[in-house]
């Protein structure tokens, strides 16, 4: 598929202002919002209490909670690209609906044996393993879903709506997860996480059930053929569509710069800095503070500048947004002030960047290519993840743990360089 078939396919500007219409007239995209609040508990209570049990019901060592948090991530490396080439055949609505299905059953199956007396440490690998497995499909379904319900002129607002959502939530649902665990003992607390993953499917099941499948199938559904063609055709269009490979590109190094400084940071806050447990809890929570603020900024701001513009100056703020970190040991007296808005900044404009970037990708993506080119993506920026953790960790063994933020600093500059070959304006085919 060359890119003047994807231009025509998409037939606007893609760094165009989106125009502003309400999010909530287009059919289908309130229920969707709905069921992302639904997950969204879920998640949160799954978070805090899946480890709780490991800890709590089955005594797990540290070793052992490595293995099972992993267990939850791991579909993403070897699943997603299979996932996308699903997604870009089937109705990713009705996707969605059975991920969150199987997801809540299989959380109910850890409360079901602990109370039996059966519950074991390689079960709740499974469970974790298949709530990966679920959450990833039900992130790129919706991804992928999205474009068609409020269509690609919305994408991006349409996305910092659902972050809005996913963030609101996760102030919340921590703390409550914990006075779940107080009362109920964290298996049982599990029972409302599977409650929360059925209401989730219930909500897409009762919104969507009148509705054409139109806004979640693929207008042109990829030809059934091999797996190889379509892994062929995917890596292809996401390799060779220069705008599509530059936002990969910058995803993939701010991502490693993140996992590169993830390394550090606590470790930063406790030695250096001398932060107890206590403020680095509050600075945790600062994270959701910021995700939910650059959301709810987003739209106006994309209305009022364009895409193109909030994405170049999101990522080209953030490098300033990390090095407020490294400075704090020089300024002991306002560490946790410049904490505080290292976090908050920081993360507010990921939200904006992942946002913006989310809708060109959309507006450069046909229909039918959007499952392979998500999972695409998401093998070339989260792949190196792991690799860049470990290689932070022994930056800040060798040179210090200040001086190795330094560099987070400079992963996070060089994410912008990919961009450069975005176009400024107008649509323009590749050379």
């Amino acid at each position: 598929m060359d890119e003047e078939t994807v231009d025509k396919t998409v037939g606007t500007d893609p760094l165009a202002a989106a125009p502003v219409q309400l999010l909530r007239h287009r059919p289908g995209f309130p229920t969707l919002l709905l069921s992302i609040a639904f997950g969204a508990v879920a998640s949160g209570i799954l978070n805090v209490a899946n480890d709780l049990v490991a800890i709590y019901a089955l005594g797990a060592n540290a070793t052992q909670i490595g293995f099972l948090n992993a267990s939850e991530s791991v579909a993403f490396l070897f699943l997603a690209i299979p996932a996308g080439i699903m997604l870009d055949r089937v109705n990713r609505v009705k996707t969605m609906f059975w991920a969150q299905l199987a997801s809540g059953l299989a959380i109910f199956s850890v409360p079901l044996t602990w109370s039996a007396g059966v519950l074991t440490y390689q079960q709740l690998v499974i469970v974790s393993f298949l709530v990966g497995v679920a959450g990833m499909l039900w992130g790129m379904g919706a991804g992928s879903a999205i474009p068609g319900i409020v269509g690609r002129d919305l994408v991006s607002s349409a996305y910092a709506r659902k972050e809005t959502v996913d963030t609101s939530v996760g102030v919340i649902s921590p703390g409550f997860a914990g006075v779940l665990v107080a009362v109920m003992s964290a298996p049982f607390t599990l029972i409302v996480a599977g409650a929360a993953n059925l209401l989730a499917a219930a909500t897409l099941l009762w919104g969507f059930r009148k509705k054409s499948g139109s806004v979640a199938s693929p207008e042109d559904p990829a030809p059934r053929v091999g797996f190889r063609e379509s892994f062929g055709e995917g890596l292809r269009f996401t390799l060779k569509h220069r705008a599509i490979r530059a936002l990969v590109s910058s995803s993939a190094i701010t991502n490693m710069g993140l996992a590169f400084g993830s390394a550090l940071e606590t470790l930063y806050f406790v030695k250096v800095l001398g932060f107890s447990p206590q403020v680095i809890g509050l600075v945790i929570s600062t994270i959701a503070v910021g995700g939910l603020l650059g959301s709810l900024a987003v739209p106006a701001l994309v209305r009022k500048l364009g895409e193109n513009r909030v994405l170049a100056l999101s990522i080209l703020s953030l490098p300033l947004a990390v090095a407020l970190l490294p400075l704090t040991a020089s300024a002991p007296g306002a560490a946790l002030a410049l904490v505080v808005c290292h976090s908050v900044l920081y993360n507010a404009l990921m939200v904006s960047y992942n946002a913006t970037a989310y809708g060109l990708l959309a507006k450069f993506t046909p229909d039918e290519m959007m499952g392979r080119q998500q999972g695409f993506r998401l093998v070339f920026t989260m792949g190196p993840v792991p690799v860049l953790g470990i290689i932070g960790g022994l930056a800040g063994d060798a040179l210090g743990l200040q001086n190795a933020i330094w560099i987070w600093v400079g992963i996070t500059a060089f994410a912008a360089v990919p961009l450069l070959v975005l176009p400024r304006g107008g649509n323009r085919k590749e050379t």
